[in-house]
């Protein structure tokens, strides 16, 4: 593989700024890159502070992405802290609609100063189909 088949394919890396885990995401994202998902994911939620989900150079996705995607929203609201999707292409937005998945408004957006936890919301009932479960 050269490195522009590298670069084509795809990764998930975990960036950690102080103020919140930065799980950034490129290319391809499918089955393969399996272990870098599960890695970020580990991480993210190990160092408590909000999670930001950078997908923006995202060209394509798949189920196993889109369940990466799931489950992080899950675990952050498990956890009480927030997760968000930074600015959704076309890729991602297309995926989740075509599978009824909702993305709530506030999820997509900047990396604003959020508190590092977020009070957990009442037991509320979600939409069936809701990206945050």
């Amino acid at each position: 593989m050269t490195f522009t088949d590298e670069a084509q394919a795809g990764g998930i890396a975990l960036v950690e700024r102080t103020d919140v885990s930065v799980v950034d995401m490129w290319g391809e994202i499918d089955i393969a890159l399996r272990n870098e998902a599960s890695a970020a994911l580990a991480r993210a939620f190990e160092r408590d502070l909000p999670v930001v989900v950078d997908t923006s150079r995202v060209t394509f996705i798949d189920s196993a992405g889109v369940a990466f995607l799931v489950q992080l929203c899950r675990i952050g609201r498990d956890e009480g802290l927030r997760v968000s999707l930074h600015r959704p292409p076309a890729a991602v937005l297309d995926v989740l609609r075509m599978l009824d998945l909702d993305v709530p408004p506030d999820t997509v957006g900047d990396w604003g100063a959020t508190p590092a936890r977020t009070s957990p919301a009442p037991s509320a009932p979600t939409a069936p189909h809701s990206l945050a479960g």
